[in-house]
């Protein structure tokens, strides 16, 4: 269709397999190191963390983080991290921090976290939100939109559509016979 001479370019293309993989993951890197660079730069950055299980039924950590880049805000996924055993929200948070520490990042400049709320990452001390206040006190949490709507949109059980009837009138000690 292009001729000859377009013929011999792609056979000159090397396509191996290990060439491929190698390429492939040289752009990972870059990519990588282009989005921790810009969130160094960045002034604030928030993250969002959530667990997803795949088809094989294996739990996988997600951490998606939203910066400044200039001016214009932007979203990336950055980690991914199979979970192996089931895991607290120290666990999680170690992870997490592993990475921070790894790569240099600043938990002063994060201004956010977002979770699904589960019992494993909202809580006080020892789960992932209570861990995140540790390293960042100025850290505000907020629940998952998704996960939000996906409450909402659920059916109520009929125990919470019945509404019962309440008498206008407070009891008062009076009212009870004590026995």
């Amino acid at each position: 269709m292009f001729g000859e001479d377009h013929v011999q370019k792609f056979k000159n293309i090397l396509l191996s397999n290990s060439t491929v993989s190698r390429r492939i993951k040289n752009m990972f890197i870059d990519i990588e190191a282009t989005i921790n660079e810009r969130i160094k730069i960045s002034s604030f950055f928030s993250i969002h963390v959530d667990e997803s299980t795949d088809v094989s039924d294996l739990s996988n950590l997600l951490v998606i983080v939203r910066y400044l880049n200039v001016n214009e805000l932007e979203g990336n996924l950055l980690l991914y991290y199979p979970l192996i055993k089931i895991c607290t929200g120290e666990d999680i948070f170690n992870a997490i921090q592993g990475y921070f520490c790894e790569n240099e990042m600043d938990w002063a400049k994060c201004c956010g976290d977002c979770t699904d709320g589960g019992k494993s990452v909202s809580g006080c001390y020892k789960v992932l939100c209570g861990r995140f206040r540790i390293a960042a006190p100025h850290v505000t949490w907020s629940h998952c939109c998704l996960h939000r709507q996906s409450l909402a949109a659920k059916p109520f059980p009929d125990s919470l559509k019945e509404v019962h009837y309440m008498p206008k009138s407070i009891p008062t000690l009076t009212d009870f016979h004590i026995f």
